[in-house]
């Protein structure tokens, strides 16, 4: 998995994901309603578990500061539960399943730059706003520091 950018796949991941895929397959071959309600609970809860597994930058969404999660990847949540359901009903190979999950992760990313430029962009105006606010006050004592020194020298 060289070629992931962001995704820091698991060994348990793979196992989850695959158990999920394995869950969707035998869904096909009950009839009785009671099966079909333990299995529907069985793929919810194993989503929720290939969800949690997902590592990136050495932390697991599952432990991941709410703060941070929110902040990276919380307009993707339904995205990525999207993909995971459509990967593993339709039974997605692992290894491309990672790639898609890492391309959505990507666009997160990429978001997270775009705000991260915009703050230090407004940071960088800010500044030079203040410095030009500055340089006219400074102008002005200077002048009338000229002033008082040459009505002084009048004065003499």
């Amino acid at each position: 998995m060289d070629d992931l950018k962001y995704l820091n796949p698991t060994e348990l991941l793979e196992k989850i994901y695959n158990t999920l895929c394995s869950e969707y397959e035998d869904e096909a071959h009950y009839d009785n309603d009671q099966d079909k309600q333990e299995i529907e609970v069985t793929k919810k809860r194993l989503t929720k578990k290939v969800f949690n597994e997902f590592v990136v930058d050495d932390e697991y969404f599952l432990t991941m500061d709410p703060k941070t999660f929110k902040e990276r990847y919380h307009l993707f949540e339904k995205d990525l539960f999207k993909l995971i359901n459509g990967c593993s009903k339709h039974g997605v190979p692992y290894e491309k399943f990672l790639q898609i999950i890492d391309d959505l992760l990507a666009c997160a990313n990429y978001r997270l730059n775009a705000f991260q430029q915009l703050e230090e962009e407004i940071t960088r105006i800010k500044a030079e706003k203040a410095q030009e606010d500055a340089e006219p006050e400074a102008e002005t004592a200077e002048e009338e520091t000229e002033e008082e020194t040459e009505e002084e020298s009048e004065e003499e």
